[in-house]
């Protein structure tokens, strides 16, 4: 989002895709550079679910985003808290802001009821 306008969007497409670097938050980011005309997206709030992986943490990054909301923490891979916090590295040159555990229990359900759609559970 910039202002109150959503610039992209994105959802997890690794498997449909066969891409690995399919993640929701990547396909946002080039979603939202496209509609912008730029790879900067200064002044642009990205809002995940799930707390970014080191891929997308860098993405974020070197897209210059302002701030990143995400709801989950994730223990086995996240870059904002958890494992380490790629986003706010003290010796990288942009670090957004980052609000952790933004509706976290509403992620957390959405999480599990997409990764039992996908296992079959």
């Amino acid at each position: 989002m910039r202002g109150d306008e959503i610039v992209g969007r994105g959802a997890n497409r690794t498997q449909r895709d066969s891409d690995a670097t399919a993640h929701a938050e990547m396909i946002a980011i080039r979603d939202a550079s496209r509609a912008l005309g730029s790879w900067r997206l200064e002044g642009c709030t990205l809002y995940v679910t799930l707390e970014p992986c080191a891929m997308c943490a860098g993405a974020m990054v070197l897209a210059r985003v302002d701030r990143v909301v995400f709801g989950a923490w994730d223990v086995k891979a996240g870059m904002a808290g958890s494992l380490g916090d790629l986003l706010r590295h003290p010796q990288l040159n942009h670090r957004p802001e980052v609000l952790a555990g933004a509706l976290a229990n509403e992620c957390g359900a959405v999480l599990t009821e997409f990764f039992e759609t996908r296992r079959g559970d």
